[in-house]
């Protein structure tokens, strides 16, 4: 797989899939296509790509495309990430309203897909950088270096030098309606910020395994770019 940095880049930044190795150009599009029609997705439905006529005459109609922005390696777990750029243009009768939404697509471990809405200012801003977008964009999401973190699903524990936050009884509890968490020790800081000593969490679907650490970390939930709801995303 060539580096992501050094592929040719369109006009307005994206990704000819045409650019692309024989073997990358097909990952990449069965994982786009594996997330557009996942299971998963939020109330607002899947992404139906191509053209719609909205009236009888087909002089409105509205089409959904997707391009290319960045691909690579998850640090952690080797598999294939892409960004991506979901574009939709609705003709009226005097103009056409275009609307964009970006994602980082992946799989999750028991195989199924997930889209993950990110910041356009993130992923533009690394491209004119050259940087690895893939990995801005997961820095983004967590607030860090995303190498340094232990990730389960739209959860992440940051380690820390020193514990931090106000002491608490607690010993377990549940963040996000689907996370179990297990600590020595739960500390609370500033806005609800949760902070654990030999953290374990434990993901109450079963889409995600088990992770366990020592120390002090950090809790955090991966961040979300606001969403124009013609392409949702997934839920974790």
């Amino acid at each position: 797989m060539q580096a992501q940095m050094n592929a040719h880049r369109g006009s307005y930044g994206e990704i000819p899939m045409h650019s692309l190795d024989a073997e990358t150009r097909e990952r990449v599009a069965a994982l786009v296509e594996a997330a557009a029609s996942a299971s998963k997705v939020d109330e607002h439905g899947s992404w139906d790509f191509g053209i719609a006529s909205l009236n009888r005459r087909g002089t409105r109609w509205a089409a959904l495309n997707w391009d290319l922005y960045g691909y690579g390696l998850d640090a952690h777990s080797g598999a294939l990430l892409v960004v991506i750029q979901i574009r939709q243009a609705v003709r009226g009768r005097r103009w056409t309203q275009v609307r964009k939404n970006y994602f980082l697509v992946g799989q999750n471990e028991d195989g199924t897909a997930f889209a993950h809405p990110v910041s356009a200012m993130c992923v533009h801003a690394a491209i004119r950088a050259g940087q690895d977008v893939v990995r801005r964009v997961q820095d983004w999401i967590f607030g860090g270096d995303y190498a340094q973190l232990l990730r389960q699903g739209d959860l992440a524990l940051i380690p820390l030098r020193r514990a931090a936050g106000e002491r608490t009884p607690l010993r377990t509890m549940v963040l996000e309606d689907s996370h179990a968490l297990e600590a020595s020790e739960i500390r609370l800081g500033a806005d609800g910020v949760v902070y654990a000593q030999d953290p374990r969490l434990v993901h109450l679907p079963g889409t995600h395994p088990t992770v366990a650490t020592t120390g002090w970390h950090k809790v955090v939930s991966g961040r979300r770019a606001p969403f124009w709801t013609f392409a949702a995303p997934t839920i974790d």
